[in-house]
């Protein structure tokens, strides 16, 4: 019943955000919601680094943390590849191979995970070398964590982000549907890589690409050093899209796979490697992907925890 509760306190957050929006115009304070969403964005992500730093014996964790977490993406990646490469049999789909461009990592596409990365690194040194942060108490996060959520709802509807396409297309849905699938044939794997059980694997890979919330609504029910590890699970998960979407795009059996793969991001993020890679008419089903993943995640994680 906690956990219920929790989920409808979430989705509360998100649909006031949505209505408030609607009510005074979708125009009316973007360029304010955006800001203040980054400030409580990297806000949270410095007080996870916090709460982690106060995991005991944090030290002589942190190299298994970070290897746990590859172990994870690379089995999430793998099943995604596949579960979507499936549906495109299924489908019949061919693409053209008009704009299937390959682009470079550059610095601006990786200045914002380096800088929500910094945020988390910050809190926890500074927990973890001064007093300073003895106050700190894990319901701060939560209360943040709905406060975020409510933002991204008026964000969504300031952006003019439209469900309506999930009503003239199965595609809409399947296509989800197979990278939730694929998420989670990836982690019925790591539990015989790691010594994660079942649950917590699950747990950790339902951010599918959303890092800056799943680390934290992880934390936020009791666990910072599983919330730690899908953080970094769910950034790898980013950077790793970035690497195999241009390669994946040459092939047409694997175009539906460039698209799991980036998870959540595929709506803003890696939309425009995708564009490049797969031409004009991937971006209506590259930005609905992005929306469910992203409506999905925060209430998949606390469902699999509970």
């Amino acid at each position: 019943m906690q956990i219920l509760w929790y989920l409808v306190k979430l989705f509360m957050s998100l649909g006031l955000g949505v209505v408030l929006a609607k009510l005074v115009g979708k125009d009316r304070f973007q360029t304010v919601t955006g800001k203040v969403l980054d400030g409580v964005l990297y806000g949270l992500l410095f007080l996870m680094g916090v709460n982690t730093a106060r995991i005991p014996n944090i030290i002589a964790q942190i190299a298994q943390m970070g290897l746990d977490a590859l172990i994870a993406t690379l089995l999430v990646t793998v099943g995604c590849i596949i579960t979507a490469a499936l549906l495109g049999l299924v489908i019949h789909r061919k693409t053209s191979a008009a704009e299937r461009v390959r682009q470079r990592i550059t610095w601006q596409r990786l200045k914002t995970p380096a800088l929500m990365i910094g945020c988390v690194i910050a809190g926890f040194v500074v927990a973890y070398l001064t007093s300073w942060f003895n106050w700190f108490e894990d319901s701060m996060i939560t209360l943040t964590l709905y406060f975020m959520l409510f933002l991204v709802g008026m964000q969504m509807v300031q952006n003019g982000v439209n469900l309506i396409p999930l009503l003239k297309s199965p595609l809409m849905i399947l296509l989800p549907l197979s990278t939730v699938v694929g998420t989670y044939l990836g982690a019925l794997a790591l539990p015989l890589c790691s010594s994660y059980t079942l649950r917590e694997s699950l747990t950790l890979v339902s951010g599918f690409g959303w890092y800056s919330l799943s680390g934290v609504l992880i934390s936020s029910l009791g666990n910072p050093h599983l919330g730690a590890v899908s953080f970094l699970s769910n950034l790898f998960r980013e950077t790793i899209a970035f690497l195999l979407i241009p390669i994946l795009a040459t092939f047409s059996h694997f175009s539906y796979s460039s698209v799991s793969i980036a998870g959540a991001t595929s709506m803003d993020v890696t939309l425009p490697l995708l564009k490049k890679s797969l031409g004009d008419t991937i971006v209506p089903l590259a930005i609905t992907h992005g929306v469910i993943m992203t409506f999905t995640a925060p209430f998949l994680i606390p469902l699999w925890y509970a």
